[in-house]
């Protein structure tokens, strides 16, 4: 421990509580995406977004922030358990696992000639589809069911994802379980370069805080090659920045106080019902802002938005005391994960057309591919500013791969691979 004298200084004014100031010649910004903004999604409920919150409010921009991907098939186990919106595995639908609606019908050959081996984005929308019909299991979702396969084989094959299953009091071997579409991973996020140095000096980005790394989908698993290989080239930056030009600055006290004041903002005001404004934050993200998108439904979630976030800064938390306060912490979860939303649903009302994980059905064509953008969104005095920047390419270009004997190989790259 330093002694009291090197200590930092402390921000004082909370009964039992204060803020800390902490210098750093260089910070690494890894809190994690996690859209738990949505009615149904896989992330820890803690998670909320707060690293691109902290990251508009201090002026960064964020990138392809309209790119949300749903995993196709969360556990729907109700509305009274946390587990609802956990994963159910990929593998099951790659093992021959059927969805069935409501009427216990397979439905997924209407949408794709691949079924139930389709990819993420198409067979989540496919779900959601059935769901808008009306074509639902009891609990509102669709089934997954395993057991054509052999339950015995089913057991031995996917072990953890059968008892999962059975602490909720389903048979995923011998029966059907209910599942739902559920926001899973955000490929947006604070534009950064290749070595994690960000727009701020000595502020350095890796894993889902960090937008553009998986273009306009994400392939399973890279999310953790995501956190590693960043992780990894930040750390490195960050040294070397450290070593050669980093430096404790002095504090902004302005700027202290500012941040101060607005985490302190919910012991100023009259108590109110947080949770109902959490609830209806979820429930506009996903029916408005989820799967399928229109002008329509994105124009309303923006207006319903302004009003939740002016809504928030009215509402206050009934205990005056900080220490402990996880009321405290929901208020500032829900300041960022609002703030977040507007960013998302911005993004993707801009975006006219339908790329990867966004899907527009006013929009529903891809365009054109040589034309390519993405979108930005920055922090302005009035609001948040959406633009859109060409895509560089600077490896391939549309329709070419590097991978050889693929189509669309660039002319040579097979000569230039076996030489």
């Amino acid at each position: 421990m330093p002694s009291p004298s090197s200590r930092p200084p402390r921000v004082t004014g909370l009964p039992a509580c204060f803020f800390r100031v902490i210098q750093a010649k260089a910070v690494l910004l890894a809190a994690g995406g996690g859209p738990t903004m949505y009615l149904y999604h896989t992330p820890s409920g803690d998670k909320a977004c707060d690293g691109m919150a902290m990251a508009l409010r201090a002026g960064l921009a964020l990138r392809d922030m309209e790119m949300v991907q749903f995993h196709p098939t969360g556990l729907m186990a109700g509305p009274d358990t946390r587990m609802t919106g956990t994963v159910l595995e990929e593998g099951l639908r790659g093992a021959g696992g059927w969805l069935l609606n409501g009427a216990g019908a397979r439905f997924m050959t209407d949408y794709h000639a691949h079924g139930e081996r389709a990819t993420r984005d198409i067979v989540s929308r496919a779900i959601f589809a059935e769901m808008r019909a009306g074509r639902t299991s009891p609990l509102g979702g669709v089934f997954v069911e395993m057991k054509h396969l052999g339950p015995d084989e089913v057991r031995r094959q996917f072990k953890g994802m059968v008892e999962r299953c059975a602490d909720c009091g389903f048979d995923l071997a011998g029966g059907r379980v209910e599942v739902v579409p559920t926001a899973h991973y955000m490929m947006g996020g604070v534009v950064f370069e290749p070595d994690g140095t960000t727009a701020l000096p000595g502020l350095y980005l890796a894993g889902e805080d960090a937008g553009g790394v998986h273009g306009a989908n994400r392939l399973g698993g890279n999310g953790v090659a995501n956190s590693t290989v960043f992780g990894g080239i930040a750390g490195d930056s960050m040294a070397a920045f450290a070593a050669k030009e980093g430096a404790l600055r002095e504090p902004d006290p302005e700027a202290i106080e500012a941040a101060v004041a607005r985490c302190r903002r919910p012991f100023a005001q009259a108590p109110g019902d947080l949770n109902g404004l959490r609830e209806r934050l979820a429930q506009l993200m996903w029916d408005d802002v989820g799967i399928l998108r229109d002008r329509a439904g994105l124009q309303r979630a923006i207006a319903a938005l302004e009003d939740l976030a002016a809504e928030l800064e009215e509402t206050g938390i009934p205990d005056s005391q900080p220490a402990f306060n996880l009321t405290w912490h929901d208020w500032l979860n829900l300041d960022s994960q609002i703030l977040v939303s507007r960013a998302i649903a911005r993004a993707a009302l801009a975006r006219e057309d339908s790329r990867g994980a966004h899907f527009r059905e006013d929009f529903p064509d891809a365009g054109d591919a040589e034309k390519s953008a993405y979108t930005v969104v920055r922090q302005a005095e009035d609001g948040l500013e959406v633009s859109q920047q060409p895509v560089a390419f600077t490896i391939v270009r549309p329709g070419e791969s590097l991978i050889e004997g693929e189509a669309g190989a660039p002319p040579g790259a097979e000569q230039e691979q076996t030489a």
